[in-house]
């Protein structure tokens, strides 16, 4: 698939998300333009494959918090553990899904993606955000390496046999509602426990969803503030 091009099909999506196919651009970057106006449930995705570079499947959506942006923030987390849910129930079962502290999702041994984080601007930490987003940028194909074997730090969706990506759009979309069903009624404390579980490196969450490694404390703050996994363009491979 190329930029500028029809969605490979319609979504099923529950109430209240509407979806918007964007054909060329970054997802994360329009969902943020249309927040304002459109607000929570706001969901935009984004299928390509350029000549010369792996090929992309994006989505964002936007969220409206009603707590501060400190407690806001952990929504991160429940979206790490929708991406990771969604992706367990489209791979083979043999598949370990796993984290990189905070938002890279590795499928086995190999980086398949992450997530990113946004929020409106110039709002304080004890103020509630008008919006916040959460992106996602999963490596669709590597068509374009003559020796995949060379990148053995990244795998994509063809090469797992995802043979539907929209599909990991709607349950993500499912599972992220769940998630903040369980954290309205069971609290932040078990889905920490459940994120702390698929990391791949050291370390636990705390009850404010910062990791807390033999080496200290790093808040969920700093981290989202970056995104190691990626470069300027994309998913590392």
């Amino acid at each position: 698939m190329l930029d500028d091009h029809p969605a490979p099909r319609a979504l099923l999506l529950p109430p209240p998300y509407t979806a918007h196919w964007l054909a060329q651009g970054s997802a994360l970057r329009h969902a943020c333009s249309l927040a304002d106006e459109h607000g929570s449930g706001t969901l935009v995705w984004h299928y390509s494959s350029p000549q010369g570079a792996p090929g992309r499947f994006d989505f964002a959506v936007v969220l409206e918090p009603d707590v501060p942006l400190s407690q806001a923030r952990k929504a991160f987390i429940l979206g790490m553990l929708a991406l990771g849910d969604a992706i367990a129930a489209h791979c083979p079962p043999e598949r370990a899904v796993g984290f990189g502290w905070p938002g890279e999702l590795r499928l086995d041994a190999g980086r398949l993606g992450g997530m990113r984080l946004r929020t409106a601007p110039d709002v304080a930490e004890d103020d509630v955000p008008d919006w916040m987003v959460l992106g996602v940028e999963l490596i669709a194909d590597r068509d374009h390496l003559s020796a995949p074997g060379s990148k053995p730090e990244s795998v994509s969706l063809s090469e797992e046999d995802f043979a539907d990506p929209p599909a990991i759009l709607e349950s993500f979309a499912s599972y992220l509602m769940l998630y903040f069903d369980r954290l309205t009624h069971g609290g932040f404390e078990a889905l920490a426990a459940n994120y702390s579980g698929r990391l791949v490196g050291e370390g636990s969450l705390t009850a404010d969803g910062d990791l807390q490694t033999a080496n200290g404390l790093v808040t969920l703050k700093e981290a989202v503030a970056t995104s190691f996994w990626r470069n300027e363009t994309g998913p590392e491979l």
